[in-house]
């Protein structure tokens, strides 16, 4: 009896044994593994890759070919060779140049001074209702304001709403966008007084995450105003100042919608507005050099990825 009792043991002490062994090895879990996040990140990394790196990566191939839209013969670096010998795409990149650094420079001085402004203001109820005023015009769309600006305000009609004010004072109506010798001032006088929008909500909060205390700080050490946005206020918004600064560099190597929609890179034949943005667009679809347009394209994507890299080297943040 005691032999049988003795072995029913054993064997029960066995049979837990392995239940205890089988409990105690980790069973895989697709959802406790992590994996499961995977899944949802998948739809928008596809589409990601699918719009945004093939299309980059599509031109690059192109710009080495003939491609006039269906048939491309690969003919190497002619193109790029084509660039770096276009008097009127360099002519161009320097009419760019000279409207993105002009209008981003008095753009985020008077955006800044705004919200500097409202910052500054001691009235709650009146800095909300400023900058409700100052974001409504965000919401007309940017073509509407174009035309506006083209068709009525700097037309070259001399009753135009410009040729009419500068009447007032005893000058002769101008061509303004429609003439060479103000195209450019045309197209820098466009958006005045070039505030408000996002970007005046994005200074604004900047200015509303500096610490309370420091700002008393700098009041009892006698600060000036004008000495504390020097000091105090500019550097604590260097990160929107970095923002800014990439995203008006890139907007305005690539825009192109004022020549578009008004100048037609003109007026006339003249060039004088031609940017980049639209040489590009017209070699493409006017002229049909799709490949020769992907080659500009990626001369254009290198310039603006240097100057990244450099403004990320010499402006940086707490962050970085």
């Amino acid at each position: 009896m005691e032999t049988k009792k003795d072995a029913a043991a054993v064997t029960t002490c066995r049979e837990e044994r392995k239940k205890n062994e089988n409990g105690s090895k980790k069973r895989f879990s697709f959802r406790k593994s992590g994996y499961e996040g995977l899944l949802w990140i998948l739809p928008a990394a596809v589409l990601l890759l699918i719009f945004s790196y093939y299309p980059p990566l599509d031109a690059f191939y192109h710009s080495l070919t003939d491609w006039n839209g269906t048939a491309a013969h690969f003919i190497g670096f002619d193109n790029f060779v084509r660039v770096f010998r276009d008097t009127l795409f360099w002519r161009s990149f320097g009419t760019m140049l000279f409207l993105t650094v002009t209008c981003m420079v008095i753009g985020n001085v008077c955006t800044l001074l705004l919200a500097e402004l409202i910052y500054n203001n001691k009235s709650k109820r009146m800095g909300s209702f400023f900058r409700f005023m100052y974001v409504i015009p965000a919401i007309i769309p940017g073509i509407v304001t174009i035309m506006l600006w083209g068709k009525v305000i700097l037309t070259g009609a001399p009753n135009g709403i410009m040729n009419t004010v500068i009447g007032w004072f005893g000058a002769s109506p101008q061509g303004w966008f429609y003439a060479e010798n103000t195209v450019l001032a045309s197209i820098i006088l466009y958006g005045f007084p070039w505030m408000g929008g996002t970007s005046f909500l994005i200074y604004l909060a900047g200015l509303n995450g500096i610490d309370e205390s420091i700002i008393e700080a700098a009041k009892i050490d006698g600060i000036s105003t004008f000495r504390r946005v020097i000091s105090i206020d500019l550097p604590m918004i260097k990160g929107q100042l970095k923002y800014f600064l990439i995203m008006g560099l890139i907007g305005g190597i690539q825009g192109f919608t004022l020549q578009y929609a008004v100048t037609n890179g003109g007026p006339g034949d003249s060039y004088v507005s031609m940017v980049p943005g639209y040489y590009m667009y017209k070699a493409a679809i006017n002229d049909s050099e799709y490949g020769y347009s992907c080659a500009m394209g990626v001369v254009l994507f290198v310039i603006i990825l240097v100057l990244t890299i450099i403004n990320n080297k010499f402006i940086k943040t707490e962050e970085d």
